[in-house]
């Protein structure tokens, strides 16, 4: 199993069955929707960084320097969604439910747009790399 599949898999476990907003049950379907959400991102992060690494880079300062390092890249993505998640909940969680469920549905709503976004710029990687003429 790879890396980032197993790293996915433990934050998905964790956030949705340890924490205590995820106990909740007004923050239960906010917080699996982020994680579904992030999930996503994820996957067509290690995607688009495994099979086009050439054309494609990562445009996040905080971990672009693992570009080359697809498991890692994702590694170090889901471990900053974790410390966001764990702060988030320590602040707002309790005291702000409605703030927490709401940054929850923004988060997955930006999540889902980069997904789509590494959707999309895998297809234009396809379509250069079709049009390179080929070396001989």
């Amino acid at each position: 199993m790879k890396t980032w599949t197993v790293t996915a898999i433990a934050l998905v476990v964790w956030l949705v069955t340890v924490s205590p907003a995820a106990a909740q049950t007004d923050l239960k379907i906010p917080t699996i929707a982020w994680t579904a959400a992030a999930g996503a991102d994820w996957a067509t992060t290690y995607q688009f960084s495994s099979k086009y690494g050439d054309v494609l880079h990562e445009r996040n300062p905080l971990i672009n320097g693992l570009d080359q390092h697809p498991a890692w890249l994702v590694t170090a993505g889901a471990a900053m969604d974790a410390g966001m998640w764990v702060a988030a909940n320590r602040f707002l969680g309790d005291r702000h439910p409605r703030w927490m469920k709401v940054a929850l549905y923004g988060a997955a709503v930006y999540r889902v747009y980069l997904a789509a976004y590494n959707i999309r710029m895998m297809q234009q990687a396809q379509s250069i790399i079709a049009a390179r003429p080929l070396r001989n």
